[in-house]
């Protein structure tokens, strides 16, 4: 069955959780339908684990759940949603010891679901350097500090203006601006003389 569409104005999602509050809990599967690839690629991306990916993205859909009488529902459910997803990633990564320390395994496995941007007429060598170069790329992403790494995440694969990812990591907007520049920073200066 492919995922419904989300309503431009909110008005859908305002609907599901006023019928979800009134007792109606079965609808909140219409909510995890709707945003079940949103909230487990912020995850993925962050954290770069499959499996944990998923465990964690089910933890924000219980967490938003139970949260579902604090929603303002004036309020688009998306950011919301997302925030709870982020806010799950960032506090795993620090509960690891080194939250940096990504397994080698999980920065190809992060790879799996990328496309290489090289055009067909550059044939297999160029397809083999261009992921070589997108490994090389996603390590030093996993090497980011956590919130710097959501910032990135969230500006230049989810698409995110700097107010969302202020709203989603309960920040102000400028300083979701320094994140997201301060990672490009640290990414092309790691990534001088390496590619």
């Amino acid at each position: 069955m492919a995922p419904r569409r989300l309503s431009r104005d909110g008005s859908e999602e305002a609907r599901l959780v006023e019928r979800c509050r009134q007792g109606e809990v079965e609808v909140f599967a219409t909510l995890v339908e709707m945003y079940q690839d949103d909230v487990y690629r912020i995850i993925y991306r962050m954290i770069g684990d499959r499996e944990e990916a998923r465990d964690l993205a089910q933890e924000a859909f219980m967490r938003a759940f139970e949260g579902l009488a604090t929603f303002n529902v004036k309020k688009p459910f998306r950011p919301w949603m997302c925030r709870i997803a982020a806010n799950i990633a960032i506090d795993h990564l620090r509960r690891q010891d080194h939250p940096n320390d990504i397994p080698l395994e999980a920065v190809f496995d992060a790879g799996a679901d990328r496309e290489p941007p090289v055009p067909e007429s550059d044939g297999p060598e160029g397809a083999a350097l261009s992921h070589e170069v997108s490994d090389i790329v996603w390590r030093e992403l996993l090497g980011l500090q956590v919130n710097w790494r959501a910032a990135i995440v969230l500006h230049h694969m989810e698409g995110m203006s700097y107010s969302e990812i202020g709203d989603i990591l309960g920040v102000p907007r400028n300083t979701a601006k320094t994140w997201v520049h301060r990672a490009k920073g640290e990414l092309c200066r790691s990534l001088e003389g390496v590619i």
